[in-house]
């Protein structure tokens, strides 16, 4: 996904999602009507440019994180839960050391926007690595466009 920003709290949380048109991505989403948003810390920066800027139709995203240092994560091997249920086979790999992780479900149609379809999700659950995460996440600092630009790594523009 390109673009994603909460736009409702009540009666359920609800997340805007810019899907770009094309990828694998987009039709796993369109497909399933569900994924995981990860929220990325700084330490994420350095693989901005592969996760955002291709398609994993041309990359092995996995192999291309692992080789910077971020192999991919089983929720069921590494403790990934909401406090109450732990996550294994219904979840895709994740990357590490995220923020947090947004279980969403689509609501409503996808919406037409020329280069990204938008389509709004509603938050099922938010997962964190393990218990000792939830007290650090409201302070962890998270990845977001303007750190992206101040490091150089995108544009104005976005690229």
């Amino acid at each position: 996904l390109t673009y994603a920003t909460p736009v409702s709290i009540t009666p359920d949380r609800i997340w805007s999602i810019g899907l770009y048109k094309g990828t694998l991505t987009h039709e796993n989403f369109t497909r399933t009507k569900k994924g995981v948003l990860q929220l990325l810390s700084p330490s994420h920066a350095k693989i901005v440019k592969i996760l955002g800027g291709s398609s994993g139709r041309d990359v092995n995203k996995k192999k291309e994180c692992s080789h910077l240092g971020f192999q991919w994560i089983s929720t069921k091997e590494n403790n990934i839960n909401d406090g109450d249920i732990l996550y294994d086979d219904e979840l895709p790999e994740l990357l590490p050391n995220c923020v947090y992780y947004l279980k969403v479900s689509q609501v409503g149609n996808l919406i037409d926007c020329g280069s990204h379809d938008v389509v709004l999700c509603k938050i099922d659950s938010m997962l964190v690595e393990d218990d000792t995460r939830k007290d650090q996440e409201s302070t962890q600092p998270y990845l977001n466009t303007a750190l992206l630009r101040d490091l150089g790594i995108i544009s104005e523009q976005g690229r």
